[in-house]
């Protein structure tokens, strides 16, 4: 089963055991609904929670596991990060996943750069490509990216000058 980071937790919240979770989702409505199962990294294994709750206070996915009424039952997940199983029918059709673009080989104007080995979320994505050594930071827009084939892990971008340095 491949799986995908949902979110990070972040603090507790209350003393009945609710959890504040920086989410890396965009399904966060069905991902932590109540009845969902997420997997929660710790440094020895993943354990299977089920949701008992999940509400939004200040931006923040609020959550608490089914069993768990304490806080000192769950403090110690504090900075856990967050699985779910990768799930392609949440996608609008021609979108992908953010974890599916590492590894792709990136093209510029049909020339090999390198791959991608990070990607940056914010006001829009922004790919981070090792060349030769060094990263290279290319934000995964129209205006640069003008083929995704992500089914075969290639994306071709056309690149403006000093994106790359010319030796």
């Amino acid at each position: 089963m491949e799986l995908v980071v949902i979110g990070k937790i972040i603090n507790t919240f209350g003393i009945k055991g609710d959890l504040k979770i920086a989410s890396s989702t965009d399904f966060g409505e069905q991902r932590f609904a109540p009845g969902s199962h997420i997997l929660v990294k710790t440094p020895r294994e993943y354990l299977d929670f089920e949701i008992s709750k999940h509400y939004i206070h200040k931006g923040f996915d609020m959550i608490a596991f089914k069993g768990y009424t304490d806080i000192n039952e769950v403090e110690k997940y504090k900075g856990c990060i967050c699985y779910a199983p990768k799930d392609t029918s949440l996608l609008p059709e021609g979108m992908h996943y953010i974890s599916d673009i590492v590894d792709c080989e990136v093209y510029n104007n049909g020339t090999y750069i390198g791959k991608v080995t990070d990607v940056y979320q914010g006001a829009q994505a922004i790919i981070g490509v090792d060349v030769n050594g060094k990263k290279v930071m290319i934000p995964y827009i129209d205006a640069f990216v003008k083929n995704k084939d992500i089914e075969h892990k290639r994306i071709d971008v056309s690149l403006i000058g000093g994106f790359l340095d010319e030796d």
